[in-house]
């Protein structure tokens, strides 16, 4: 069985980005694994490390405890609301300080001590990008590819924890697919989980990679745009409708995707529950749809 999961993994050149202040561990870290065949990228402390997490993304992310500007631990909360598909390893040479407990409670996948072998980094990361593959499905809706309802919750989770410590509010955005019904019953549900799926891709294309994207129900979106403003919000929402708009025009298309949007502010001042927020969300959706 476990063997056949892992013929079925996607074949990849994986990127992996390390986070260490000791530069000689960095580059013979970084050069080991290049020549085992990962692109691998280093930097030597936390800030440095979000800063890239910004623009790109990485499958593996292993990172030291001790860093000079923040925990290990901290980063991993971070690296997890930023890249929350990634793998992180926590590795330490403080091993009788810090525990595995610890580094999964913060969102690693592993933990490793410091010093350790090649062949034990090895089987370490593609154990773990093994692990997070079969996890990552399970959150994932299988018609669309974007995070399913379990996904939604299990990412926001996280958000909120990192929205109260540092005092962050956040938007969410709740849509849902008018008329969906309609095209199924006049054009057959082929042309409606194609619909589902041109909802999920304008989705795509017009938020970023780090924001949490997800399909929790059969017509409904939700998305996380991360820390974002109430100005910027506003902006948010202009381009999505544009993008939409530019979609219907397409001559070659039986239907026209109508969304109707509502939003939600999560403040930590005077915090909810996820629920809270969904359902104040939806009646937001709910006002939108009766203007139109």
């Amino acid at each position: 069985m476990e063997d056949n999961r892992k013929q079925n993994l996607p074949r990849k050149r994986h990127s992996i980005l390390i986070v260490d202040d000791d530069v000689v561990l960095l580059n013979m870290y970084k050069e080991l694994l290049m020549l085992e065949g990962y692109i691998c990228e280093t930097v030597s402390n936390g800030k440095s490390a979000i800063n890239l997490l910004n623009t790109k993304r990485f499958d593996v992310i292993i990172i030291d405890i001790v860093l000079p500007d923040m925990t290990g631990f901290k980063l991993t909360e971070k690296v997890k609301i930023l890249n929350p598909d990634s793998v992180v390893i926590i590795m330490t040479g403080f091993s009788d300080t810090f525990s595995y407990d610890d580094a999964i409670k913060a969102g690693a996948t592993d933990f490793l001590k410091k010093p350790f072998t090649l062949k034990e980094l090895l089987v370490r990361i593609e154990h773990a990008i093994e692990h997070e593959f079969l996890r990552t499905m399970s959150l994932r809706d299988e018609l669309t590819g974007l995070y399913n309802r379990r996904g939604f919750f299990t990412l926001i989770e996280h958000y909120f924890k990192l929205s109260m410590r540092d005092h962050r509010g956040f938007f969410i955005l709740y849509s849902d697919l008018d008329d969906l019904k309609k095209i199924n019953d006049a054009l057959g549900h082929t042309a409606g989980d194609s619909a589902l799926m041109d909802t999920a891709f304008i989705l795509k294309e017009n938020f970023r990679d780090s924001d949490i994207i997800a399909r929790i129900g059969g017509d409904e979106f939700v998305v996380a745009p991360i820390w974002t403003s109430g100005d910027s919000i506003e902006v948010i929402l202009s381009r999505f409708y544009y993008a939409l708009e530019n979609f219907n025009l397409q001559k070659a298309r039986k239907y026209k995707l109508l969304l109707s949007t509502g939003t939600a502010f999560f403040d930590p001042v005077s915090p909810c529950s996820i629920d809270e927020l969904l359902n104040q969300a939806d009646k937001s959706m709910y006002k939108s749809k009766r203007w139109k």
